[in-house]
């Protein structure tokens, strides 16, 4: 079924007249000739069958209906120029901006950022690698993602989403060669270490009861990227967090002979309070926060 409109362009001129009290100034407005905006409305007096003008020597008043409808002609264009801004906002936004170390975008953000396109395609989020921390006044970033917790700016608001929860993880093939039946087993292994976090295996072997295996002892790598690389290979066992690992270990390239303890971090996301109400932001976070509830370990 068609609607019944009034024409649109006398809806306008109308609009604008009511709005100046002057027909002038509304054909200024419009850009058109004062006969034309004289003319449209004359066509809408026409349409309606009412009178929505007097027309005086030197100014024009809205008559009972003329009043009547330029409220509700105004509510709806009010209406019409907020809903086409919004959707043009929507649709046009720039790019959400997030700074995350690249180890952890690679192995659990990436793989999951399919969900949320799939929810808000309208949001584009632009990844971004840092080599040291973010300085966000001179930065084009939006928001981080870092472990902690750690002494946080005053001025940032900092949410923990993922809790971490770490263990050794190696190859199934070197468990093949040599078991792991028991933790001080892995006194006969090649550690794995990271620079990024070098205290991993002394912290594990404390809170695994530990004290026959040398921490200190084993291989070298400046990134968890290489350190986990380095444990699918074969060449020895290393300490994973769960979130880094977790598809590894559903596809078999990685396995955790004694599971996993809680590491006493988490991973934080990080923005500026300045920009707590910037929708795409709020957006992101919760999902962030969403999906790392929906993380087990």
């Amino acid at each position: 079924m068609s609607r019944r409109l009034p024409p649109l362009a006398a809806l306008r001129a109308f609009e604008a007249a009511a709005r100046h009290l002057s027909f002038s100034r509304a054909a200024e407005e419009l850009c058109v000739t004062h006969g034309a905006v004289s003319h449209q409305i004359r066509s809408l007096e026409e349409y309606l069958g009412l009178r929505l003008f007097r027309r005086l020597p030197r100014r024009v008043l809205l008559t009972e209906p003329g009043e009547a409808l330029f409220g509700k002609v105004r509510t709806a264009f009010n209406l019409l120029e907020m809903s086409t801004e919004q959707v043009t906002a929507a649709y046009r936004q720039r790019p959400l901006v997030v700074s995350c170390i690249a180890t952890f975008s690679m192995r659990w953000l990436i793989p999951r950022l399919h969900r949320f396109h799939a929810r808000y395609p309208a949001i584009d989020i632009r990844l971004s690698a840092p080599d040291s921390p973010v300085d966000y006044p001179r930065d084009d970033i939006d928001l981080s993602i870092r472990v902690g917790p750690a002494e946080w700016p005053e001025d940032m608001a900092a949410e923990p989403f993922l809790a971490e929860q770490f263990g050794p993880v190696c190859s199934p093939a070197l468990l093949q060669q040599h078991p792991l039946e028991h933790p001080r087993d892995l006194a006969q292994h090649t550690l794995l270490h990271t620079e990024s976090r070098k205290t991993a295996w002394h912290d594990w072997l404390r809170v695994a009861g530990i004290t026959t295996v040398d921490p200190t002892t084993g291989k070298r790598f400046e990134t968890f990227y290489f350190l986990l690389q380095a444990a699918a290979s074969g060449l020895g066992v290393a300490i994973g967090p769960y979130p880094l690992v977790a598809d590894d270990l559903a596809r078999g390239a990685l396995v955790a002979p004694f599971g996993f303890v809680p590491s006493g971090l988490s991973m934080y996301v990080l923005y500026p309070q300045s920009r707590a109400q910037n929708a795409q932001l709020v957006t992101f976070r919760d999902w962030l926060v969403e999906i790392g509830e929906d993380t087990p370990p």
